[in-house]
């Protein structure tokens, strides 16, 4: 009788387990932490205005134009196809592409000799982390199911917060270790100030971390009208106008809070160096705490309480969005003005907890709301307002606020920050009321029966 021999099988690598067991929570995971690179690469300049300012010679509106502005009009450019592509194409292959893009010109910024050549590289980097968040968010969308997609979105939107704490936490300690070092004996980068370095080191990250996509498969998009060619940018524009009793009010609610948290994040190093006389390096250790713990903290409760609501009562996002507009309503005039560095870190903690929720708010809804061909165009839509309005619009208003209006107060910076901050808070306060009242009310349990 013939011996049947069963071949002993190799042992699984420990990636291939994981994605075996949670391939969905592991895409989630990559594209978080290239979602946090991202904002590494875009807000490590924020600690490192005052520098950049001094020895490029820049005014505070050619700062923030350069540093935001810049950013905001090339994201103009590319949002929209970006989400596109990310209804039809490969959006592994376009994140790659952006992560490539945006790592080499956070390098070359490094090497700007003045206003024109700095504003031309932050653009660049703009242009590139275009393209991520739609292909981001349409595979989330694509690859969850709707009762755990909140969760994931509100992972996924931490990467805002640990991008940018890292930005501070690492960017301070970077700089402060620089100023003690000689580096005139390094190629190609011993001329360069301290920032400049900080920026190469932070491009050159980009390199081990897009490895992580070759780890994902392209899901297969099953569903028809997923792919179909159809679906125009006219009818995902339809489809918002047809919900604009909600989609009105979420546009005003999220461009608030985004113009309240670019002009927060571009503006708050500088504001600490006027109120209290802090460095970037002291700023930067502390600032990235911070976001590192609240942040996190407020976007995973804001997604449980919001899978939480939807299931029993319905009107999830509306209701979170609401109560952090409470919050953040009275830290927003207070935080610039705190007279203690004590008091200035409690009410920045408070901001931090619910001050990117805007974004958990936005994609839920749009992603409960909309068709799945029309996801990644509708937050591209969104992502491009918010981009225009918040990284482009606010930290300059902010600039040239604090360049004409404020600039015979006692501190310019401060007085600017809460009157603006306290204006945007009330906006997106008020959207969020009307929001929610204008939110049909889901059907009970037993009127469903019925």
């Amino acid at each position: 009788m013939a011996t049947t021999v069963t071949a002993t099988p190799a042992v699984e690598p420990v990636e291939s387990a994981v994605r075996r067991v949670a391939p969905h929570w592991w895409l989630v995971a990559v594209l978080t932490a290239v979602s946090t690179l991202a904002y590494i690469d875009k807000n490590i300049v924020a600690l490192m205005i005052v520098p950049i300012r001094a020895d490029l010679g820049l005014t505070p509106t050619q700062a923030a134009f350069a540093l935001g502005s810049a950013f905001a009009i090339a994201n103009l450019c590319i949002t929209i196809p970006a989400g596109w592509l990310a209804d039809r194409g490969d959006r592994r292959l376009m994140i790659m592409l952006a992560m490539s893009a945006w790592s080499i010109l956070t390098v070359t910024s490094a090497f700007s000799q003045g206003f024109f050549t700095l504003l031309l590289a932050r653009a660049g980097v703009g242009l590139a982390e275009g393209l991520l968040p739609p292909a981001c968010y349409s595979l989330i969308r694509q690859s969850l199911a709707l009762d755990h997609r909140g969760r994931a979105l509100s992972i996924f939107s931490m990467s805002a917060l640990v991008g940018s704490g890292l930005a501070f936490l690492l960017g301070g300690f970077a700089l402060a270790f620089l100023e003690g070092v000689d580096i005139s004996a390094l190629p190609l980068i011993g001329h360069l100030p301290t920032w400049g370095v900080t920026l190469v080191a932070t491009g050159m990250l980009g390199i081990p971390v897009a490895l992580l996509i070759l780890s994902l498969a392209e899901p297969h998009r099953a569903a028809p009208q997923a792919t179909d060619p159809t679906v125009r940018l006219n009818d995902v524009l339809r489809a918002l106008w047809a919900r604009r009793e909600i989609f009105g009010p979420l546009t005003i609610f999220s461009v608030a809070f985004a113009m309240l948290s670019n002009s927060l994040n571009l503006w708050m190093a500088p504001l600490l160096a006027e109120r209290f006389d802090m460095t970037p390096g002291e700023t930067g250790p502390r600032i990235g705490m911070l976001l590192l713990v609240f942040g996190p903290i407020g976007l995973i409760t804001a997604g449980m309480l919001i899978d939480r609501i939807e299931r029993r009562w319905g009107r999830g996002a509306q209701l979170v969005g609401l109560l952090v507009s409470l919050l953040l309503f009275l830290p927003a005039i207070m935080q610039p003005l705190a007279s203690t560095r004590i008091a200035f870190w409690i009410w920045l903690a408070v901001i931090l907890l619910g001050s990117t929720t805007y974004l958990l708010v936005t994609s839920s809804l749009v992603a409960r709301m909309l068709d799945p061909s029309m996801t990644g165009r509708a937050m591209a839509i969104f992502l491009l307002i918010q981009g225009i309005l918040g990284a482009g619009v606010a930290p300059t208003v902010t600039a040239v606020a604090i360049d004409t209006v404020f600039a015979t107060a006692a501190h310019p910076i401060s007085t600017a920050m809460s009157v603006l901050h306290g204006g945007y808070a009330l906006v997106a306060l008020a959207a969020a009321s009307v929001l929610f009242l204008r939110s049909p009310r889901p059907p009970t349990a037993a009127e469903a029966a019925e």
